[in-house]
């Protein structure tokens, strides 16, 4: 138990979604885990039922309404994934908490778990690994401090042993053996609720199965157990918010009935569940993280410095930002400068968040890590370049933005995705741009109709996007395709706030684009969703495959590529997309699809 002072929530953290605690008030009590309750993370029934409709309306309400919280959306934790990192992570821990509360514990003679499809094909590069071994450990990613992870898995690693639990006493906890080739199974089958599935398992001393539970990582650190999954999501974390809404739609009804801004409706809904002043202090401590975070990866210090993992990216944060207050400080002029003048701060930001992401660093998931840089390079920019520019009785705290950029997240997460595995990149860095764009149009004077527009130009030009990072890493191009979003965000807002007043109104709504964004992710080739299969991944694995069998054999070591099980009817699948690649003139790529894109050496 040595090790578990460094776990120790030491600065208030905000929860973690988790089962079985409802919504507690935030709790200081330096060994309390304190948590809140997961619902589900994509497509639900929401989307089903409500939106068969071409537009929505309050009177026609079939479904209960869309409950999920700002601050299960919006999550302190760590990177680089919040589907592959995070949710996994919450999911040992939850495993390990039913462990210890059924009087298990004492039995069990060794844990592991089982990841399939993209957790597997991935996981590696997204550390789900490593968040396995800490959520067994009961550790949080709110509280865990990412300084000292390191140390702790390489203590893991040399002792094989983990001491397994839950709980703020030493009885809660157990040391076992634990080795993580044996104990973390990679499968590449996919589970049939959803491609991010993976059961754990707590075995006696002679073999004998206590506890088998299957969880699937929906998206946005939200996790949903097998049941759960089949019966339409968790139905603890149930509440009845003071504006019932399901659509954008709706939303917008309610503002006008009402006369609320979007923030103000939601502040209203958060509030049903705990005081205005911890509502409040809860979104001061996110935007306090976001900005930190910010700092961090603009550190001089850190110019050069390369980001795990063989791809060997180098951090560009700092060295972009200290050469723009360089050139800023000489006042200097010239037509570049002037065009990009305003784009490269948005730039710096989010490379920033991205760059420390990429770490294992705390960051806040918004909807999701992989596109975590958006809304606070967003928002950043709001805060340090606009809001001293407007008049002081129209600036707007942190609080507008976030809640705002919340309404448009939720919304995207109830009845269309948030998941990359399930539905590319639009449902990820589209949805973050999004929120970025409603937030910054909220607090520069926005109406709702506004608001809602600005969402929906970010989304429209955000679908199609493919989620294909190479190896499998939030790296490449996952980093500049949130600068990407970022700046379209601020395009979408100008394109809304600028234009004439008889000109304002979008052709398409922010509801008919979640539709649209739904029914593509569904139709999106299994390549193109997160498994590294396809794409820049298959680009990247062809050039990989040209370099050599010395390179390719230490690309395979460092991702994990011989831990992954494969069957008959993989090989199968492989052969045929082999045939139609050589077919279509592509490269010779070798053959098994792993974390990086094709698994090397399974055939050639």
């Amino acid at each position: 138990l040595k090790f578990k002072a460094i776990w120790l929530a030491t600065c208030g953290a905000m929860a973690d979604i988790e089962d079985g605690f409802g919504f507690s008030p935030l709790q200081r009590q330096p060994r309390r885990r304190v948590t809140f309750n997961c619902s589900g993370g994509c497509g639900s029934l929401n989307a089903k039922l409500h939106n068969e409709k071409k537009t929505a309306s309050r009177s026609h309400i079939l479904v209960s309404p869309i409950s999920t919280s700002v601050f299960e959306l919006l999550k302190i934790g760590v990177g680089p994934s919040s589907s592959h990192t995070v949710g996994p992570m919450i999911a040992c821990r939850n495993f390990i908490k039913h462990v210890v509360k059924e009087k298990l514990l004492d039995k069990v003679h060794r844990v592991n778990v089982e990841l399939f499809g993209s957790l597997a094909l991935t996981g590696i590069g997204h550390y789900t690994d490593k968040a396995c071994i800490l959520g067994f450990a009961g550790m949080s990613p709110s509280a865990v401090d990412p300084s000292k992870i390191s140390e702790f898995l390489q203590d893991v690693k040399q002792t094989q042993t983990l001491s397994i639990g839950f709980g703020d006493n030493d009885s809660d906890y157990k040391d076992i053996p634990f080795q993580e080739y044996e104990d973390i199974l990679l499968t590449a089958k996919e589970l049939p609720l959803h491609p991010n599935g993976m059961t754990c398992r707590a075995v006696g001393s002679n073999n004998d199965m206590l506890k088998t539970t299957t969880y699937y990582s929906v998206g946005g650190g939200f996790i949903l157990t097998e049941e759960e999954m089949t019966s339409g999501g968790s139905a603890d974390s149930a509440y009845e918010p003071k504006f019932r809404f399901n659509s954008m739609a709706d939303l917008l009804e309610i503002c006008e009935k009402e006369g609320l801004s979007i923030s103000d409706l939601m502040r209203a809904n958060e509030e049903v569940r705990r005081p205005a002043e911890e509502v409040e202090q809860l979104l001061e401590e996110i935007w306090a993280v976001m900005e930190k975070c910010v700092d961090d990866g603009l550190r001089k210090e850190k110019a050069g410095e390369k980001l795990p993992g063989p791809l060997k990216v180098v951090r560009r944060a700092p060295d972009l930002y200290h050469h723009a207050m360089t050139e800023k400080e000489a006042d200097a002029v010239g037509l570049p400068s002037a065009l990009m003048d305003e784009m490269r701060w948005v730039d710096c930001y989010a490379l920033a968040v991205m760059e420390q992401n990429a770490t294992m660093g705390r960051i806040v998931t918004a909807p999701t890590n992989g596109a975590a840089g958006v809304l606070p390079a967003v928002m950043t920019y709001y805060m340090r370049h606009l809001r001293n520019k407007q008049p002081e009785v129209r600036r707007q705290p942190a609080s507008t933005f976030l809640l705002s950029a919340a309404a448009v997240g939720i919304l995207a997460k109830e009845n269309a995705c948030i998941s990359g595995a399930a539905g590319g990149c639009q449902a990820e860095v589209g949805t973050a741009t999004a929120m970025a764009a409603a937030g910054l149009c909220a607090v520069l004077g926005g109406t709702p109709q506004q608001v809602e527009q600005a969402a929906e130009i970010a989304l429209e030009h955000s679908l199609g996007m493919t989620c294909d990072p190479m190896l499998g890493l939030v790296q490449v191009p996952c980093i500049e395709r949130n600068t990407m979003g970022a700046n379209k965000a601020v395009n979408a807002v100008c394109l809304v706030l600028k234009a004439p007043e008889s000109r304002r109104r979008t052709v398409v709504s922010y509801d008919e684009c979640l539709r649209v964004m739904h029914a593509t992710g569904k139709d999106m080739n299994s390549k193109y969703r997160e498994t590294a299969q396809g794409g820049l991944a298959a680009e990247y694995e062809a050039w990989l495959h040209s370099q050599g069998e010395d390179v390719q054999k230490q690309v395979e070591e460092a991702m994990g590529v011989n831990r992954i099980r494969w069957d008959s009817k993989d090989e199968a699948h492989l052969d045929t997309v082999i045939s139609e690649e050589e077919a279509e003139g592509r490269p010779q790529m070798t053959k098994a699809k792993t974390m990086g894109a094709m698994k090397i050496g399974l055939k050639k």
